[in-house]
Formats: C-alpha cells, structure tokens, sequence
C-alpha cells in the first residue's frame, strides 16, 4: 500500500483531491495546508508520494519543494505530483526545469479529471514521470537545464486507433462508452485493447495507460 500526503490550502480542495486520489493501491495518511507544514509533517512521517495543490509555481516554491527533497534521509524517497492552477512563474523557469529534471517531482495542471489523476499516480508509483508535455515543452524550450523527454520504447508501435483507445481507457471508458465514441463494435474495441496490451507488454488497461503515459502516446 503506497502511502500518500495531500498538500492544499483549501480544506475544500484537500478532500476533494483526496478522494479523486482514492485506489485500492494508495492510502491518504494525511492531509496538509501547506508546504511549510508539509515539511514538518515528513520530518516525523514516511510518504511515497505528495500530491501539491499550487495556485502557481514561483521561485519560493520551487526553493520549498528543492529543500523538502534535499532533507529527507535515502531510505525515505519521496516521490511528488504537483497540480498547478496557474502555471509556472517566468522567474521561476529555470528551477522548476531542475525539480522537474530529477525525476522526482511531476507536474501536470490542475484541471485533469479524476480517472487522469488517478493514472498519473499509478504511472508515477511505477517509477514513471508523467509531467505534462505542456509544461515539460514550455521549461525545457527556454532552460538550459539538461533533460530529454523518455525516448519512446515501444517494439511494436501502436496504430492511430489503437492510440485513440488507449486514451480512451485512461479516461476511464467502458468497452462500450469506448465504441459508442469511436463509432466502432466493441469486439473490435476488445480487439485493439488485446493488440495494446500485447505491444505494450502489459496485463491490465492500468498498466497500459501508465505505460502509454510514458512513452508519450496518453494525453493527460
């Protein structure tokens, strides 16, 4: 069971945010108002994972988040989704492209719906990063930060149609909603799911999203 601390200011915001992050996989150990408390928190406690709230990223929340990571002992990796409503400061470019280039810290905005989220951990606890091609686009073109977006590794790629389901089935469709939207049977949509899962080298439609999360083909 991956241990999970959600950071918000908003009491509102927190409970909602933990229970679109609700898995059977996950367990919310603690809800916070802020990166200050936050840091205290792990002081004392262990988490795999921090799901962040932010109105926006700027220079002294990059510095909070860099701080946390740096004080907390080896065996404690600490892995961090941050939801961002505003986006990312212009001064604060250049250490958001850092945090993000540890592969410790992902970043994708706030708006993604919870089936997203929900995928976006499940990538994330897989030792995947899932920051937004969005945001990853906006740092890495104006930083000069080393990083490279993960290098595609599919053996066998998958089709246009197989793509279009793939993101269908992170957003969470049945077989049936998945025809309905692709205007197509649902044995040929059993049909491309048992191709996507063969090519992917996977064994369930979880696995496959956070596969195709990181190889670039799901749009979150």
């Amino acid at each position: 069971m991956e241990k999970v601390v959600i950071c918000a200011d908003q009491s509102v915001t927190r409970a909602g945010m933990a229970a679109m992050s609700k898995m059977a996989t996950t367990q919310i150990v603690a809800q916070v108002g802020n990166l200050q408390l936050l840091e205290a928190w792990l002081q004392n406690q262990r988490a795999d994972l921090a799901i962040i709230e932010l109105s926006a990223l700027g220079i002294t929340e990059s510095e909070a988040v860099f701080q946390m990571l740096e004080e907390l002992p080896l065996e404690d990796a600490l892995s961090v989704l941050m939801l961002l409503e505003n986006g990312i400061e212009a001064q604060a470019r250049e250490s958001a492209a850092q945090l993000v280039g540890t592969g410790a810290v992902n970043i994708v905005p706030v708006d993604i719906s919870a089936n997203q989220l929900r995928c976006a951990i499940s990538a994330i606890i897989s030792g995947f990063n899932i920051s937004h091609p969005s945001i990853t686009e906006t740092l890495f073109s104006q930083s000069d930060t080393a990083f490279s977006l993960a290098e595609p590794y599919l053996i066998d790629p998958l089709t246009t149609r197989e793509v279009q389901v793939l993101n269908q089935l992170a957003d969470g469709l049945s077989n049936k909603a998945i025809a309905q939207v692709l205007t197509i049977s649902e044995n040929t949509v059993k049909f491309h799911i048992s191709a996507i899962l063969a090519k992917l080298d996977v064994s369930s439609r979880t696995e496959a999203v956070s596969v195709g999360i990181k190889a670039g083909l799901v749009k979150l």
